[in-house]
């Protein structure tokens, strides 16, 4: 009887089992079904860039948002749905090495405090490390960039940041520089969270900072990093990277430059890269996709940006703006010595234009805003309402002479006075100049006209005087029979 219970039991257990087993396998699938529907419906969705007339149409991907810009101008070449906010998972942690890289020094010694490490759920990517443990900034870099280590992003947000809640002030505070308006983080790592979101565009934006440091570039396209063991980490542990457009991976892309990967249940599947090939330099990010399209969607978007598009100088172009030929940009003087001519376009200034571009609808906009120290404006151009780059206004060789000892870039210390640095800003200089050479011209002005006006007092006091002698004399020979 007893072994009929325990049998009954055992029976009993295993039935269960494989009810539990096939339910979640049909829930898995069905789940599955659910996903490749919701892929194949974002196909769908319409692209933005497709709409501007001349420009070439863009291949239809299956993620909800996507974005293609070059790196260098921020020039949008490929948008859908760039503006709606989405969860960035992983790719999050971009924003954190950036960061962890401006604040730190390569071999910081980066300690992992237990919050750091058990606020990570069980099933989150982690690289296995404990409480009590260090490694360096630079190694906490490659597991972060590798292997998405999310034990490591809070770690080096406590470093960096003082807690990880100062970290993300930090990161919402470098939004806000950036001027981003869909962005707000809450933690380092990307674990989901409601309240943690960006778009497409945004993360393009922050990628352009990622991606202009060489050492973080290089980190992300690694496809495997070790660490041995030290006095303060006792394992030999080797990080290997899932990003399949590595090199040795399913979908190896050549022209690679790095790239990040992020998954959550909420956000699916993302992804930031940047390529570069002839020269242009390109930022694809991709927002809720199904693996594996986030790479062969990244990857046909890459294409069409190098086949569809090219780099153009403005100097090669401009044939109605020229500014080394207009008479805005001349001092018409001798104030700067020998020279002619103030300002001038950035000559290493390029474009980024459809192959088949008609320049005819190549409008220019000339403003004064620019992040760039060195010149004094610049020109935004656009093709049929599209940006698609700009120029710097500089100042050309001959006021660099004049302001060569005045002037050095990043605002560094120029000269010294009483012990004391000076710093001088170009544009400031040269309006104080302009202000100058206005005020002389209006001292100029009304010293012409008082001169002029006491000639003209003189003459007429002159010819005055003269009348009172002609009408003496003639009174004069009246009186004395004279004859005049």
């Amino acid at each position: 009887m007893k072994k009929f219970k325990i049998l009954h039991r055992f029976l009993t257990f295993l039935f269960a089992s494989l009810i539990l087993f096939f339910s979640v396998a049909y829930v898995k699938a069905d789940g599955e079904d659910d996903y490749e529907a919701l892929s194949e419906a974002r196909k769908n969705l319409p692209i933005q860039s497709n709409s501007i007339q001349g420009w070439p149409e863009g291949p239809q991907v299956s993620a909800e948002a996507a974005i293609l810009i070059d790196a260098k101008s921020g020039t949008i070449l490929y948008a859908k749905n760039i503006d709606e906010r989405l969860f960035p998972a992983s790719t999050t942690k971009i924003l954190t090495c950036v960061l962890a890289l401006e604040n730190s020094e390569l071999d910081d010694t980066v300690t992992f405090s237990y919050d750091a490490v058990h606020a990570v759920p069980w099933d989150g990517s982690k690289i296995g490390m404990d409480a009590g443990q260090t490694l360096t900034m630079e190694e906490c870099l490659q597991a972060i960039l590798i292997g998405s280590a999310n034990e490591v992003s809070n770690a080096v947000a406590e470093h960096v940041g003082g807690s990880m809640d100062g970290f993300v002030d930090m990161m919402n505070a470098r939004v806000n520089e950036l001027g981003l308006t869909n962005t707000h983080f809450v933690n380092a790592n990307g674990l989901f969270d409601e309240n943690h979101y960006t778009s497409a565009y945004d993360l393009s934006m922050i990628a352009r900072e990622f991606f202009s440091y060489e050492m973080l570039a290089k980190i992300a396209r690694t496809p495997k990093v070790e660490f041995y063991p030290t006095a303060t980490q006792p394992d030999e542990i080797t990080v290997n990277s899932k990003n399949l457009l590595y090199e040795g991976k399913k979908y190896h892309y050549e022209y690679l430059v790095g790239s990040k990967t992020g998954y959550t249940d909420m956000a699916r599947q993302t992804l930031v890269s940047c390529a570069k090939k002839d020269g242009m330099e390109l930022i694809c990010v991709v927002l809720k996709e199904e693996s594996p399209y986030q790479f062969t969607d990244t990857i046909t978007l890459f294409e069409y940006g190098f086949n569809n598009f090219s780099l153009v100088n403005v100097k090669d172009i401009e044939d109605n703006f020229n500014p080394d030929n207009s008479d805005f940009f001349n001092t018409g003087t001798d104030i700067f010595g020998n020279s002619t001519e103030l300002l001038k376009v950035n000559e290493d200034a390029k474009l980024i234009l459809p192959n088949e571009a008609d320049l005819t609808n190549l409008k220019m906009n000339l403003v004064y805003e620019t992040d760039n120290q060195n010149a004094v404006a610049k020109v935004l151009y656009t093709y049929n309402g599209a940006e698609v780059g700009y120029s710097d206004i500089m100042l050309n060789s001959l006021s660099t002479d004049f302001f060569e000892s005045i002037y050095v870039e990043d605002d560094a210390p120029i000269t010294n006075v009483d012990g004391k640095s000076v710093f001088i800003n170009v544009k400031i200089v040269l309006i104080v100049i302009v202000c100058i050479v206005i005020l002389i011209t209006i001292i100029l002005l009304a010293y012409t006209q008082i001169k002029a006006y006491r000639r003209k007092k003189r003459a007429e006091a002159r010819k005055k005087k003269n009348k009172d002698k002609d009408r003496y004399y003639k009174s004069s020979s009246k009186r004395h029979n004279f004859k005049v």
